[in-house]
């Protein structure tokens, strides 16, 4: 009994160091989002600039406010001054978030925001082999934009893809950790609930596997484009380019009627 106790304690100090280390890569991971950086400058060239502005107007106010009552031309200059070298910074950074605002920020990646499922979780691998699908995805999809290898608008509905289907497996893998949740709550519920579980395991595994096949048909795309070893002819590429789009298709067809089926669930 010691024993089981002591081995108890020990895992769940090794799951708690876990979990405190993914949340310290989330958090660093997030920091290094190309999107979330771009916001970043943009919340801050709006908060200094407003702070100048404000300030380059309480100085004006105070300058005409000493003025009415006949305070000396040097106290004038002074308050005039600091009202002036204020509204300097203010102008730049007030037109440097308008740049950025103008500026299209990159595209958003799911995988480099969401944490994965607890240890332990029958969802945790799949989420896991997800997060390095899309992290491959993502760097594919860059390539593309920098070499306009597809239009954008075809690049769009890529990412819109790849979002849509990995919103439907992290909400299913949350669906699962749920469950693994009240299987331990309520022991005598095991038997019930596990089939649950290993169904939507099994549907998590079959959308890695499509998201995969989507990674797959992108590289032989860039490979292709970007010139491997070998020349490849314009009809092998848009070969690549129509196995991409089938691709991206079928892992739609899949998400969609896992959708339908959520809701029906539900119903």
């Amino acid at each position: 009994m010691a024993a089981r106790q002591w081995h108890g304690l020990v895992q769940r100090g090794i799951d708690s160091a876990s979990e405190a280390a993914e949340v310290v890569a989330h958090k660093l991971s997030a920091v290094a989002d190309p999107r979330a950086r771009q916001l970043r400058k943009r919340k801050w060239a709006l908060r200094l600039g407003l702070f100048f502005g404000f300030s380059s107007l309480f100085w004006v106010f105070v300058t005409g406010l000493l003025a009415t009552w006949s305070v000396p031309v040097w106290g004038l200059l002074i308050t005039g001054l600091i009202a002036a070298g204020a509204a300097f910074p203010a102008t730049l950074l007030l037109l440097r978030y308008r740049w950025l605002r103008a500026t299209p920020l990159p595209a958003q990646r799911p995988g480099i925001a969401r944490r994965l499922p607890p240890p332990g979780s029958a969802a945790r691998p799949a989420m896991s082999a997800l997060g390095a699908s899309e992290r491959g995805f993502f760097s594919l999809l860059g390539v593309m934009e920098r070499t306009k290898l597809l239009p954008a608008e075809e690049i769009r509905e890529l990412t819109l893809a790849a979002n849509r289907s990995s919103s439907t497996m992290a909400a299913t893998a949350a669906e699962v950790v749920s469950i693994e949740r009240a299987v331990r709550a309520t022991p005598h519920s095991q038997a019930y609930l596990v089939p649950s579980i290993n169904a939507f395991t099994a549907q998590l595994g079959n959308g890695v596997r499509q998201y995969n096949e989507m990674v797959t048909a992108a590289a032989h795309l860039v490979s292709a484009a970007t010139g491997g070893s070998m020349p490849v002819s314009p009809m092998s590429q848009q070969r690549y380019r129509d196995e991409l789009t089938g691709a991206t298709d079928r892992l739609l067809g899949w998400a969609q009627a896992f959708d339908e089926l959520g809701e029906l669930r539900r119903a």
